[in-house]
């Protein structure tokens, strides 16, 4: 796999890789939360990061976004 940065900073680099590590780390504490018995239910997307994070960046400034898990 090549990796081509294109005309990405290293601060934009740092910045999507920053944006990719916190849904990973709250990801990993539901689940703590939830082995321990302090929530009763957790839908994971561990795996999943780059999903949510490239298409919120692809958004223009007048474009939101609204998630929901398989219909619920």
């Amino acid at each position: 796999m090549d990796f081509r940065r294109g005309k990405l900073s290293d601060a934009a680099l740092i910045e999507l890789y920053r944006q990719l590590l916190m849904p990973r780390m709250i990801e990993e504490k539901m689940l703590l939360l939830l082995r321990q018995g302090k929530i009763s239910k957790w839908f994971s997307g561990i795996g999943q990061e780059a999903i949510s994070v490239g298409a919120t960046l692809a958004l223009l400034p007048d474009e939101v976004m609204f998630t929901m898990h398989r219909n619920l």
